[in-house]
């Protein structure tokens, strides 16, 4: 009896070999974006163009800053070209000389140093101390510096003038405390009305320092404003040399009356004088040459 060996079935790595169509077919599912870059493809530069963007906004910034600052600069600077306006309360007191000469001198200031050039450096205190010296005449110079305009404002207040002396060096306008302001001349703007006193005694006159005591000039105002008072206007006020006379020429008349400055009462001389025009034009009289009242209570004519 024959017996044949039973063959053993094929296993499953036996059968995977013997299919070589099978293993050579090609997988069916795949993702396109897992696919591997062709040779040659053109990719977007990711690199050039982050830096392309790093450097747009770097110029973009730079632009900002450069405008920003030259609006700064722009409203900061200040012009070397002053402004002069009266300082306020001060609009019924006229200006000795012209404002043209007054805003020549404060640009000369302006342009004399650098840092008058911006709003943060100008020196306001400075230059309205120079103003003052320049100018003996203004009792106040203040600088406002303006918010969006480019011109310094220059507000100046003139001092009040009382007399007008005249001197052989030439005519000289006084304060209230007898303090010579300002020389005369061409371009010179006296108010109307000052009171001209000439000088015979040889007073010396130096700008901006005192030429007549201020006793002197206010017995004069006095004086003047009790004639005008009655009518009488002086024509011409004098101090003659080697005394302490005045002499108060009246417009209009033959004669001219004499006070006496040192004298503390210079509303009783002038009192005296009326009185005794007066007397005197009732018996028609009408002196020739003056009358004299400065002996308290007295007056004597001729």
């Amino acid at each position: 009896m024959l017996f044949r060996r039973k063959s053993s079935p094929p296993t499953r790595r036996q059968r995977m070999s013997e299919d070589p169509a099978e293993a050579k077919k090609p997988a069916t599912f795949s993702y396109a974006g897992n696919s591997p870059r062709q040779p040659g493809a053109s990719q977007p530069d990711a690199k050039g163009e982050k830096l392309g963007h790093f450097w747009l906004a770097r110029v973009g910034l730079l632009i900002f800053l450069v405008a920003v600052t030259a609006s700064a600069v722009n409203v900061l600077s200040l012009a070397p070209q002053a402004t002069v306006l009266p300082l306020s309360g001060s609009q019924d007191k006229s200006f000795l000389r012209p404002t043209a000469t007054y805003e020549a001198a404060a640009d000369k200031l302006l342009t004399g140093s650098i840092w008058n050039h911006t709003k943060v450096t100008l020196d306001t205190g400075n230059l309205s101390q120079q103003m003052l010296k320049q100018f003996p005449e203004l009792t106040d110079v203040s600088i406002t510096v303006p918010l969006l305009a480019h011109r310094p404002l220059f507000y100046i207040e003139p001092a009040q003038p009382s007399l007008l002396l005249a001197t052989p060096q030439g005519s000289y306008v006084l304060d209230t405390s007898g303090r010579a302001l300002l020389k005369v001349g061409a371009s010179s703007q006296l108010p109307d009305g000052l009171p001209v006193l000439t000088d015979q005694s040889g007073l010396t006159v130096d700008l901006n320092r005192q030429a007549l005591s201020s006793a002197y000039v206010k017995f004069i105002q006095i004086v003047v404003a009790e004639l005008a008072a009655k009518q009488y206007k002086t024509s011409n006020l004098v101090l003659p040399a080697g005394s302490s006379e005045l002499d108060a020429h009246l417009a209009g008349q033959p004669y001219f009356v004499k006070f006496n400055l040192q004298d503390t009462d210079p509303r009783g001389e002038a009192g005296t004088f009326l009185a005794t025009i007066a007397s005197l034009k009732k018996q028609n009289v009408t002196p020739s040459q003056y009358v004299d009242v400065r002996v308290p209570g007295r007056a004597y004519y001729k």
